[in-house]
């Protein structure tokens, strides 16, 4: 297990090193406050993440423009033969 250092906006630090049980129990003691703020830097970090791996899925993608338009139209077409077509 890796320790980690922490520096706060005071200044002090805190030298931490736990697993994820140990981080969910100290989280479940923080107030209302500190657990929000914890809770949305996680969101960002997922985020980030996740719209990182799905540009890296089409960075590959040799499609062009007129590919896209052609198969969009393809399947316009065939919901509005069906009777499939969203209206607004």
């Amino acid at each position: 297990m890796e320790t980690k250092t922490l520096r706060k906006k005071s200044g002090k630090t805190i030298n931490l090193s736990l697993n994820k049980r140990q981080f969910i129990n100290v989280f479940r003691f923080m107030d209302d406050q500190d657990k929000e703020y914890i809770y949305n830097e996680l969101k960002k970090i997922l985020l980030l993440g996740k719209v990182k791996e799905l540009h890296e899925s089409f960075a590959d993608c040799e499609l062009t423009p007129e590919e896209i338009t052609a198969e969009v139209e393809a399947v316009r077409k065939e919901r509005y033969e069906t009777g499939r077509q969203v209206s607004g």
